[in-house]
């Protein structure tokens, strides 16, 4: 096979679960036709079922914002791959072993193209939809096993992202930013919850505080879900209800996974099973 040919050959990385219609294949096709110097391309993941909250608010995670996490970054110049429907043009991995060892593998892999100057784009009229988890265990597991591979790719990446002549500032903000995210959770969220414990125990006297609290979470909540089911039609009109007042929780879900994550990582393990899927159990 010559370049030329290469420069033609788009591979695509799906996972066992994943689907994607016809149209959205055709969506990448043009997008890498109408630009030759695009070199990786993120669709945009959703859930294939919400039976449940859990499920749901997966679905309302990757759907709204992460949407807006990789919008951000395409106006920065620095969209990663997440996984399921990343494509790359073949002629652009010119490195024998374009992939490490962080378990986050998707995030390094296109750290490592923008050190390389390639160009990445996201857009989420392309979509591949996966099989959300559905119990709350598997969860937190995944979850923990995506925060130590973010503690991977800041251990090993960060000093070098910085150096990159081909990032931007801002996008090397933003990549920091990501990157940190695991420690400014874990603090935030000791905080958080330490503030919320000592108002409900002294709550006489600090009920108007927790009002407030509620007061802004609850009509930002209400707009991700109004933008949700803008984008997924979706007509479970009680069960988004019950998220704009629930969502706060699913946010807290991350904290044991984070915990999680610094004590495999400080102790050096990094064996994980992979989330299972499917009804033949594919592991993901």
């Amino acid at each position: 096979m010559d370049s030329r040919d290469r420069d033609h050959l788009i591979c695509g990385v799906l996972d066992a679960d994943a689907y994607m219609a016809e149209e959205s294949y055709q969506k990448v096709i043009q997008y890498f036709a109408q630009d030759e110097k695009l070199d990786l391309f993120q669709t945009r993941v959703g859930m294939l079922e919400t039976r449940n909250w859990l499920q749901i608010m997966q679905d309302i995670e990757f759907t709204v914002i992460n949407d807006w996490i990789q919008n951000t970054r395409n106006r920065l110049g620095n969209a990663a791959a997440s996984g399921n429907g990343q494509f790359i043009r073949v002629s652009s991995v010119t490195a024998q072993q374009p992939w490490g060892n962080a378990l986050l593998e998707d995030f390094e892999f296109s750290t490592r193209f923008l050190m390389e100057g390639k160009k990445t784009l996201y857009a989420g009229d392309a979509v591949v939809y996966q099989e959300a988890i559905d119990k709350l265990r598997p969860f937190i597991k995944q979850r923990a096993r995506w925060t130590q591979g973010g503690l991977d790719c800041l251990f090993g990446y960060w000093s070098r992202v910085l150096r990159s002549p081909f990032i931007n500032l801002p996008a090397k903000a933003e990549m920091t930013f990501y990157m940190l995210i695991p420690f400014v959770t874990l603090f935030t969220g000791i905080a958080s919850l330490a503030v919320f414990v000592f108002t409900l125990v002294n709550f006489d006297d600090y009920w108007r505080l927790l009002a407030v609290i509620e007061g802004i979470n609850l009509p930002f909540n209400a707009y991700i879900i109004v933008q949700y089911q803008r984008a997924s039609h979706t007509r479970q009109y009680g069960l988004l209800v019950w998220t704009v007042i629930t969502f706060t929780i699913y946010n807290y879900l991350l904290y044991p996974a984070i915990v999680i994550a610094f004590c495999k990582k400080i102790s050096g393990r990094t064996n994980w099973v992979k989330t299972t899927h499917g009804k033949n159990g594919s592991q993901l």
